[in-house]
């Protein structure tokens, strides 16, 4: 006689358990948000990052409000990284190792619930950015009488004393790009290092309107600045493509 035993997997109903997706309340509207896509996803009231939850984690549902979490996307072919796609993890890895100026993957973090407590956080963002009053001039903006990739340019003016070049030129300088609406309102924000690198990083600030309190931040090469728009579409449509389905 053959006795076949059968592991189940247990599933834990109080938490997260095995269940497929991340759900809760992103920005007022509810999610699916597939495990093997996102990381890092906390919740409004979970510890802050090195404090232990002194409570149990309570079971999640669609009320609970989404507080920030990440995916990284290929914005060439509009490919998320699935984390369960041994290919896609080795061109993920391929592609970063060698740390070239045009590689393909957007690194985006979402932020919203207790973290986003104003309107348009992306204009407070750029407003404050290029109006800084910092007495060091390399944190000190003014505009630039061009448009690069339909977007208004800001950039320190100036010499450094110390060494006789632009303030522009310093290691820790950054060219600010805006994109504003008809009203003024700053509605895309980006700052891209000017450090002579083989990937110099830009940082792009948008959000998904007044009605939904989300802030959303897109990290990639200043090589694909020109594709900034591309990018933005790209990213809007994935975190879209989260709402749950009836």
């Amino acid at each position: 006689m053959i006795t076949i035993v059968l592991s189940l997997p247990i599933i834990n109903f109080c938490g997260e358990g095995l269940r497929p997706n991340h759900i809760g309340d992103l920005g007022g509207v509810s999610v699916d948000m597939p495990k093997n896509l996102v990381h890092f996803v906390a919740y409004d009231g979970d510890p802050t990052f090195g404090n232990k939850r002194e409570h149990p984690k309570p079971m999640r549902t669609y009320d609970s409000k989404i507080n920030s979490f990440g995916f990284d996307l290929r914005y060439t072919d509009n490919t998320m990284l699935d984390t369960t796609n041994k290919a896609l993890k080795s061109a993920y890895r391929r592609d970063n190792k060698r740390n070239l100026g045009d590689n393909p993957w957007v690194s985006v973090s979402v932020n919203s619930g207790d973290r986003v407590t104003v309107p348009n956080p992306t204009h407070r963002i750029g407003y404050g950015t290029i109006s800084a009053t910092d007495v060091n001039p390399v944190y000190q903006y003014e505009p630039l009488n061009e448009i690069q990739f339909g977007l208004e340019i800001y950039a320190q003016p100036g010499i450094d004393p110390a060494t006789n070049k632009p303030w522009r030129e310093d290691r820790d300088a950054k060219d600010v790009f805006l994109r504003r609406d008809k009203t003024g309102q700053i509605i895309t924000h980006i700052e891209c290092s000017n450090r002579d690198v083989p990937r110099p990083p830009c940082t792009q600030f948008f959000d998904l309107g007044l009605q939904r309190n989300i802030s959303i931040e897109a990290h990639y090469s200043r090589y694909n600045l020109a594709d900034w728009q591309r990018i933005e579409n790209l990213v809007r449509q994935q975190l879209l493509s989260f709402r749950k389905r009836s």
